[in-house]
């Protein structure tokens, strides 16, 4: 009778025991933790969000994670451990859209202006027709030069115009490239504060929160205002975000405030110069997506 007590008692312990123990793996699944075999611990999960312009098939690590839904064109991904991971977004007859993300604990990595652009057929025709109507009605970048005189306040660069040229004061585009001495001004408050220098052409996108500016070979981007969402940027952050071996001709916002698209110079064998494009995404995290078109 005794063993058969201890027994008992033995096995009444070793179940509560296992019910502690799942009662606290189960409360911890529930809050979001995760083992993690390497660490030999608990660990808080993260999430990858990712939002795109189109239906499209989701790889994690080169493994096919899921689709996005019928109904709309977002993904998450969920339960990650903390570490880095290698996102594809891919759709047959698109380009793709690559990114090494960092996951922290208890944390969403955010990618909500994904864009996969068509490489063939009707859809990249009407593509290429929305980019040569793109270019064709960009405004004129709004130019100074220094006015003829020992005053070194700019004026307009504009066409020969019966009537005076105008002075600083009635300036009033709020950004203006000097185009003799490459620097772009900020004359939001009426007074020329640089910008940037080595600067041949600007574009202000649409809301007015970022410049798109570039140099002979390189592309940046200065904020105007804070970015409230992910990658987040303080108002006046600059970066650049990318460089060519061949001369960028122009540039323009790409139907956001999330990507630029530049007009490049090429040369074919007979050294006869023609022009190429490239969409470019202003999201450096993880590396940048660029599309050739």
């Amino acid at each position: 009778m005794t063993k058969t007590k201890k027994t008992k008692r033995f096995l009444f312990y070793a179940s509560v025991a296992i019910f502690i123990i799942l009662s606290y793996v189960i409360i911890l699944y529930a809050q979001g933790y995760k083992y993690s075999i390497s660490q030999v611990k608990f660990l808080r999960t993260g999430a990858i969000s990712l939002r795109m312009n189109v239906s499209a098939r989701i790889f994690l690590d080169d493994k096919l994670d899921g689709s996005t839904s019928f109904f709309n064109n977002a993904y998450s991904i969920d339960r990650l451990l903390p570490g880095t991971y290698e996102i594809s977004v891919q759709k047959n007859g698109f380009s793709s859209w690559e990114k090494t993300a960092s996951v922290e604990e208890g944390f969403v990595v955010d990618f909500s202006a994904i864009i996969l652009l068509p490489k063939e057929g009707e859809k990249k025709q009407k593509l290429f027709e929305e980019v040569a109507l793109l270019f064709k009605n960009l405004a004129p970048i709004p130019v100074i030069q220094p006015k003829p005189s020992s005053s070194s306040r700019p004026k307009i660069k504009q066409s020969p115009s019966p009537s005076p040229s105008p002075t600083q004061e009635s300036i009033q585009e709020l950004y203006i490239l000097d185009s003799k001495e490459g620097k772009l001004y900020d004359n939001t408050d009426g007074q020329f504060k640089e910008i940037a220098n080595n600067v041949l052409g600007f574009r202000l996108s649409k809301n007015k929160n970022k410049i798109a500016w570039w140099n002979s070979n390189e592309l940046w981007i200065v904020w105007l205002n804070d970015q409230n969402y992910q990658p987040f940027y303080k108002k006046n952050d600059k970066e650049m975000m990318t460089r060519f071996q061949i001369p960028i001709q122009n540039g323009a916002w790409f139907r956001d405030e999330d990507h630029v698209i530049l007009e490049l110079e090429q040369h074919d064998s007979r050294n006869r110069p023609y022009s190429i494009y490239r969409v470019i995404e202003t999201d450096k995290r993880g590396g940048v997506n660029i599309v050739e078109l």
